[in-house]
């Protein structure tokens, strides 16, 4: 079923409009929109479970279909959803109390601010007939679940825990996840803005957000994505990896199904939690993965506020008020009672006022904020068009007709054997002349560098200037349009790795797009290098193809969990050579022998497999310089020899920076707090980095391969923090080095590769292996909670299972009917 059959399509297979009544069992009511089958239930659906638990849905109307799996993920995950619907209804200090921080305040208010609810239901019956359908049955799936006592975590029984949600609460956390790059970011920045009181300046709210958290998604979202054409593929056709790098932790995890519904819908994948279709998959014509993208999801301003009247701001030379609202949130009090508190929030034409350590509200400054994705409500729209689509073209007309990616970049390939890469997600359109004027106060330095040393625009608030540019074509105001945003046709591959679109083929570089997309002609991670490197040697005949430069499947397994990082290719010969024969090197007051150290790493195996000795001294070794330096110049050549070259993006920067004297060498410094550090950590130097590098799951210690952002792996794994559930998880001890992670305990990872897929199209359809690294369930007892995380462990990967005999001959298949209603 093509993309344009999908936007005709009714909620039960029929016709329907935008502006068609949707009633409360689900159906349109419209002709041709009878979904009744013959049952009492509005909703019905089989569902059959597969080894590790995957959830293969069947039904025969959309509803159904969202109804389906909404009931299988509310069994495996549903206590996550439950807790973000608390959060999304601004309902968290009800519940929980304040928080930490003012943690569930700041978050109920700003919530309040941006009117999730209200844009809700403003809003959904502008989504196609069918999607609304997905999405109510969804949310009674959920409701069914949870009446059945089968909701999959901790909280059942919980007072908390909604029994019963309706669309418009899933659409509101939908919403939600559209603003994780850009309003997300911003919760308790908005929840804490107060004007000042006068002069002096009233002091700053006591928990206001650090300032790098502005841009914190950007360091901690990260992904790998390669599409494969026929030029490069053994069996001529398409081939896909997918390897996305998110928490294992919280609402940001994955999970994975495969949906089989009306019109001969059929996709297989992964979606976030509580999200219907699926994010990252395949269908029968089309596969593709997600990378976060580079570019910009909203822009800051600088408000120019007239003395002692800070709620007042010039714009183009007039004098206009700051609009206000006041809200009022119920707050759990120690003994139990609930106790009103109400605060005043702020916004500007532009957006929300905002406080953010250590720039507060105060007389000397003013920021506010445009979101990009603020008016998206597209998104699942999107995501449900590109399951349907089974060309490349179809697939291609999603994302230029709906246009609703809030912040991926996506990279597919087709059955047929082409791949292509576009950053689509939703860009402000600035003028050139504003951008001349970024540049400019830029170079001046002051709060503008500030900013964008921290990769964030800080514009004029004053002026119409710096006003995003509505352009007629353009999906929603303001935005750059979907035909002049970065994308890239090929027959050999397309990849990315979350630099900007400029290297998506080292061969073919994608130049003069806004620098709102991210800058072209700039140094490149060590990961998206190794990414390119990966790629051309294979399109030079050599690589992980082998002698006749074809890549199949069992190669780009291997070459997917290779756990070769980048900087061990770039510098560690030269790190041998300059520290072998060295004898006790004094470091930061201490004599340190690096005699053992050096020894190590000369017979290291380069990896960061589980066996590998030496990983663990090269990883401290290399993070002693910090992950910006390790690809940058922002060290002035402490790292590199060769600094970085636009015209070999990719060979470059490189060589080890020679010693400033026999006494002064800053390699040799690394090497012994690298020493140092592990003695403290009690990691004896000859280590493997299985007995150091582990993920705590469900109380078990399972040990892990691969590496961190310092090393430029593809296999990045590291301990973040990116959730804004509630749900506890594992903490790390005591912290000896924060940038390589290292504790007292070793190397505690929590998130990175995720759900790892390859695949390849063949003669009789989609062939693909996957492995989802945290596993399916959250349901103590189900068998599914540390299966496939033992398996990532041991680099086994599993068939994904497209195929009909494939499912029923699978050893552990069970199945089982579903119904339900719609919420009256």
């Amino acid at each position: 079923m093509i993309w344009s059959s999908l936007l005709a399509l009714g909620c039960g297979g029929g016709g329907g409009g935008e502006d068609d009544e949707v009633g409360e069992s689900g159906s349109t009511e419209a002709e041709g929109g009878d979904s009744d089958t013959g049952s009492e239930a509005d909703y019905q659906a089989t569902i059959r479970r597969t080894s590790h638990g995957v959830a293969h849905i069947y039904a025969e109307d959309w509803g159904s279909l969202g109804f389906g799996q909404g009931y299988a993920f509310t069994e495996d995950k549903g206590c996550i959803l439950a807790d973000q619907i608390v959060k999304v209804r601004s309902q968290r200090s009800r519940y929980f109390g304040q928080g930490d921080n003012s943690a569930n305040l700041y978050s109920d208010l700003a919530f309040l601010h941006l009117d999730v609810r209200g844009f809700a239901e403003a809003n959904f019956s502008r989504l196609q007939p069918w999607v609304q359908e997905v999405t109510r049955g969804y949310a009674a799936g959920y409701n069914a679940a949870v009446a059945a006592g089968t909701i999959g975590g901790e909280c059942d029984g919980a007072d908390w825990v909604p029994a019963q949600i309706d669309e418009y609460d899933l659409f509101s956390y939908h919403y939600n996840l559209a603003l994780l790059a850009s309003s997300w970011q911003f919760i308790a920045a908005i929840g804490s803005a107060t004007p000042p009181g006068g002069a002096p300046p009233s002091p700053p709210p006591e928990h206001a957000p650090p300032f790098t958290t502005i841009n914190g998604h950007r360091g901690v979202l990260g992904s790998n994505g390669w599409g494969v054409g026929s030029e490069l593929s053994a069996g001529g056709k398409g081939m896909l990896f997918a390897n996305p790098h998110f928490p294992w932790h919280g609402e940001f995890q994955l999970w994975e199904s495969h949906l089989v519904g009306p019109e001969g819908f059929e996709v297989y994948g992964v979606g976030l939690l509580g999200v219907p279709g699926v994010l990252i998959g395949f269908n029968e014509g089309m596969a593709w993965t997600h990378t976060v993208s580079d570019g910009h999801r909203l822009t800051l301003y600088e408000m120019d506020c007239p003395p002692g009247e800070p709620t007042k701001y010039y714009y183009d030379g007039e004098l206009l008020d700051m609009e206000s609202q006041t809200y009022e949130v119920e707050v759990l009090q120690g003994d139990g009672t609930l106790a009103p508190v109400s605060r005043t929030l702020w916004r500007t034409i532009h957006g929300p006022m905002i406080n953010v350590e250590p720039f507060y509200w105060t007389e000397a400054l003013a920021l506010s904020y445009r979101d990009a994705n603020i008016e998206n409500f597209r998104l699942i729209e999107q995501f449900m068009g590109m399951n349907g689509a089974k060309t490349l073209e179809d697939f291609q007309q999603v994302h230029a007709e709906v246009n609703g990616v809030p912040w991926v970049n996506t990279v597919a390939t087709s059955a047929d054997g082409r791949a292509w890469y576009m950053d689509s997600a939703a860009t402000p359109n600035l003028s050139p002349e504003a951008i001349a004027a970024w540049y400019e106060r830029r170079d001046m330095g002051g709060f503008t560098k500030a900013f964008a040393d921290e990769d964030v625009w800080l514009l004029e608030g004053n002026t119409s200037r710096d006003t995003w540019v509505d352009d007629p074509s353009a999906a929603r105001a303001g935005l750059v349009p979907a035909a002049d945003q970065p994308q890239l046709e090929r027959t050999d591959f397309v990849f990315n790795a979350n630099d900007s679109h400029w290297l998506s083929n080292p061969k073919s570089p994608l130049e003069g797009y806004s620098p709102l997309h991210g800058f072209e002609a700039t140094p490149r991670q060590l990961r998206t290098r190794l990414n390119a490197q990966m790629l051309l040697d294979i399109d030079a005949g050599g690589g992980f193809a082998g002698a006749d430069g074809k890549l199949d499947l069992d190669e780009l397994e291997t070459a997917a969990l290779a756990n070769q990082g980048m900087a061990e290719i770039l510098l560690r010969e030269a790190l041998v050579m300059r520290c072998t024969g060295v004898g006790p090197w004094e470091v930061d007051g201490e004599s340190v022998e690096l005699g053992e150290a050096c020894a190590v790493i000369e017979a290291w195996d380069g990896l960061l497999d589980l066996d590998s000795v030496g990983a663990v001294v090269w990883r401290e070794w290399i993070s002693d310089y910090g992950y910006l330096n390790t690809y940058t110049l922002s060290d002035n050549g402490a790292l590199y020899a060769e600094l970085f070259d636009p015209a070999d993006p990719v060979g470059t920067p490189s060589g080890l920076a020679p010693a400033s004297g026999p006494d002064d060498d800053r390699a040799l410094d690394a090497l012994a707090r690298a020493v140092l550090r592990l003695q403290e950590a009690g990691v004896a130097l000859d280590a493997p980095l299985g007995s150091v590098q582990f993920a705590r799951r469900f109380g078990q210690d399972i040990p892990m391969h691969g590496g961190i952002r310092n090393e430029g792996m593809t296999n990045m794994i590291v301990n973040e923090e990116l959730r804004s559930d509630l749900g506890e998880i594992p903490q790390q001890s005591a912290l000896i080095h924060e940038e390589s992670g290292l504790t007292d305990e070793g190397y505690l990872v929590n998130y990175g590769s995720s759900f790892m897929m390859v695949l390849e199209y063949t003669d009789e359809g989609p062939e693909a292996r996957a492995i989802l690294s945290y596993s399916q369930s959250a349901e103590a007892g189900s068998g599914w909670t540390t299966d496939q995380t033992e398996m990532f462990s041991n680099k086994q990967w599993r068939p994904a299972l497209w195929h009909e005999a494939d499912i029923l001959a699978d050893p552990n298949l069970s199945e089982y009917s579903v119904e339900g209603n719609a919420q009256q």
